[in-house]
């Protein structure tokens, strides 16, 4: 009898784990369905949104061929490139000439294709420094000998005249700040963050503001090379491997953070020689304080990131206020363009937004409504705000950090394992397992497509 009962008990417990893993994989392989019909709206939107005409389809055109064939196997919408070209076409060039980009590299005479003209291998670190130590000197002296002398159109020199006429009103970003609350941080982190805010209210109170937002874009880079440095360090010696994939959203906010820094270059705020000394230098002191931070408290580092994240948002947050009225009257930037629309399908384009999953509200793409340059600086507060979210990611000991790509990818394996698992211990394939995870790689099929 007692034998009985245990055999019973056994066969009992095999049912509930049986049926605890079958839930396990429905709510896995559920969580699975619904992200993927959140981002395959988000493709459907932009398939509404991008109305074609079809006078402008080419079938001999491969890349409008390929839509067509998109639009054939997805049974979404028709997709269509007015919105997209509508801000492309708004896109204006204010004239500037970037200096910050380092020498023109024309000492290369075997070049037969044009679009490589450019491109190759740097010179040596010697080289380099001297051409670039030559050429600062020279501007110092308000000598450019290698810029090309491109004069300015009518439209480009009342671009740059209401250029001058943005304002930046510094008293009220710290009013914004304290809206906010206290700030929470130790005092070898928020010392430094207060000197360095406040020096820069002082130096560029009054002075043209894209210069400040250069400054900032520039030392804003930094603190996503030092992290991946210091992560890489890690696992080259064997210490840490469990944050591996966290450097994949940190060269995704270094690469969005590199192209805010050429949209400011494309408005002029690299055009004084000092602008440009004080943002290289202090970028270079910059990343050392931080690796050295992040080897003393990983957990500090990351948390003087958020300060300056925020601080970032509440800058261009009283900036878009400020000049509100001014910034729709001025068209977007080409760089923010090419980054924001034209660059829209790009993988790396949302995979700092570790936020977008948890949120439910998907991956930002700002590229399809951008007509003035209001709306390239508020999708630029708005990438802010997702470093800062993604920095207080990192500091939550409970919360994985992962870019949406690879969050899809975890839930797949998760999904993937939970139903091996069940079919390997019972035996049996649930009714409508099969059609999930068809629908699941067939509409990851179509994401990837678009995605490519």
């Amino acid at each position: 009898m007692r034998e009985e009962e245990d055999t019973k008990s056994v066969v009992d417990d095999d049912s509930t784990n049986n049926i605890s893993q079958r839930e396990q994989t429905k709510a896995a392989l559920s969580k699975l369905i619904e992200r993927q019909k959140r981002e395959l709206e988000d493709i459907e939107n932009l398939y509404h949104k991008l109305e074609m005409e079809e006078s402008i389809i080419d079938p001999s055109n491969d890349t409008q061929f390929w839509i067509t064939q998109m639009i054939t196997n997805s049974t979404k919408s028709t997709m269509n490139i007015s919105s997209v070209a509508a801000s492309v076409s708004a896109a204006a060039d204010y004239g500037f000439f970037s200096r910050s980009e380092g020498c023109p590299f024309d000492d290369i005479d075997t070049i037969v294709d044009p679009l490589f003209d450019g491109y190759g291998p740097p010179a040596n670190i010697i080289s380099l420094a001297t051409q670039q130590f030559k050429r600062n000197l020279d501007a110092i002296q308000g000598q450019y000998k290698d810029e090309k002398s491109i004069g300015l159109t009518s439209n480009q020199k009342i671009l740059q005249a209401k250029l001058k006429q943005l304002t930046l009103n510094s008293t009220a970003i710290w009013e914004r700040e304290r809206s906010r609350g206290p700030i929470n941080a130790p005092l070898i982190v928020k010392i430094p963050y207060l000197v360095l805010c406040y020096s820069l209210d002082v130096l560029f109170e009054g002075r043209y503001v894209p210069s400040r937002f250069f400054l900032l874009e520039t030392v804003a880079r930094m603190p996503y090379f030092s992290y991946i440095a210091m992560l890489h360090l890690y696992e080259t010696l064997g210490w840490w491997r469990r944050s591996s994939d966290v450097k994949r959203v940190h060269f995704a906010e270094e690469w969005n953070e590199f192209h805010h820094l050429l949209m400011m270059e494309s408005l002029g705020g690299d055009q004084a020689w000092w602008v440009r000394f004080l943002a290289q230098h202090s970028a270079i002191v910059y990343f050392w304080g931080l690796t050295v931070l992040f080897a003393s408290s990983p957990s500090l580092a990351y948390k003087f990131s958020e300060l300056l994240e925020t601080h970032a948002v509440d800058t261009y947050g009283q900036f878009l206020d400020e000049n509100e009225e001014l910034l729709t009257e001025l068209p977007p930037c080409i760089p923010a363009v090419d980054y924001y629309s034209v660059g829209i399908s790009d993988p790396m384009f949302g995979e700092y937004q570790t936020s977008a999953s948890t949120s439910g509200e998907g991956i930002r793409r700002p590229g399809f409504n951008m007509k003035s340059l209001y709306d390239v600086f508020d999708a630029i507060q708005s990438d802010e705000g997702d470093h800062v979210k993604t920095m207080k990611a990192c500091l939550d000991d409970k919360t994985v950090v992962l870019s949406p790509s690879l969050e899809n990818r975890v839930l797949i394996g998760i999904s993937l394992t939970a139903l091996t698992g069940y079919v390997a211990t019972t035996g049996e394939f649930y009714d409508g397992a099969g059609d999930i995870v068809s629908d699941l790689f067939s509409d990851a099929e179509v994401l990837s497509r678009f995605i490519r």
